[in-house]
């Protein structure tokens, strides 16, 4: 997802998927049981607390050898959840560096959001992909793509997520942000509601209708 910064290399492929496969074991234990799922994001979250002053994928890579027992042992006294023996928490660290990777690579892709809206301004083009790939959230899997026009000030934002009973749902919400960042402008109400669509092909058909409508109005 998005680009990285200059100089910064990106966490090893082979430690992203150890970090996630971990994130799915991690939660997978506790999505029967709504109070143990509770406390598992508690815990996740109160150790991604502790790698806040990471700044790049680089670092995290480096956090991850060097923040062993001693350090997850100090975090765990920190956070306020009971820690039951149902806990793995060698699986909770590895889940919290993979919540941290996710973050860092939003507050990335934010960052240069605004260069780029530039840059497609000079170009000429109307709209800007600014995010299109698979996002990580604690025990969740989800695909987004964002659009933004490059003068109107409007994004269209899709995202997917796969149920067991239903198989995957798309949804396209049109939201109000600020043209020259692409950062949502706090407390406006979406442009468009979020709709659900059952396939691509729907999707696609909303996506060319947004376009058009709010596209116009730059």
């Amino acid at each position: 997802m998005g680009a990285l910064m200059t100089g910064d290399r990106p966490v090893a492929p082979a430690l992203v998927r150890r970090w996630r496969e971990a994130e799915t074991s991690f939660f997978g234990q506790a999505m029967a049981d709504p109070d143990m799922y509770v406390a598992s994001l508690a815990v996740v979250r109160g150790l991604a607390d502790g790698l806040t002053d990471v700044t790049s994928e680089g670092e995290l890579q480096a956090a991850d050898e060097a923040r062993g027992d001693d350090w997850l042992e100090a975090r765990l006294a920190a956070i306020d959840v009971p820690h039951a023996d149902w806990l793995d928490l060698d699986r909770a660290r590895d889940a919290a560096f993979n919540l941290r990777l996710g973050e860092l690579r939003v507050e990335i892709q934010t960052r240069t959001t605004t260069e780029r809206l530039a840059t497609a301004r000079r170009a000429g083009e109307a709209w800007m992909v600014a995010v299109d790939g698979e996002i990580g959230l604690p025990g969740r899997r989800i695909y987004r793509r964002v659009e933004i026009h490059t003068r109107a000030g409007v994004a269209l934002s899709v995202w997917s997520e796969r149920d067991w009973s239903r198989g995957e749902t798309f949804w396209l919400e049109v939201l109000r942000v600020d043209p020259e960042t692409g950062a949502r402008v706090p407390s406006a109400a979406p442009l468009e509601e979020p709709a659900p669509f059952g396939d691509h092909a729907a999707l696609d058909r909303a996506l060319a209708r947004a376009r058009r409508r709010h596209g116009s109005a730059a």
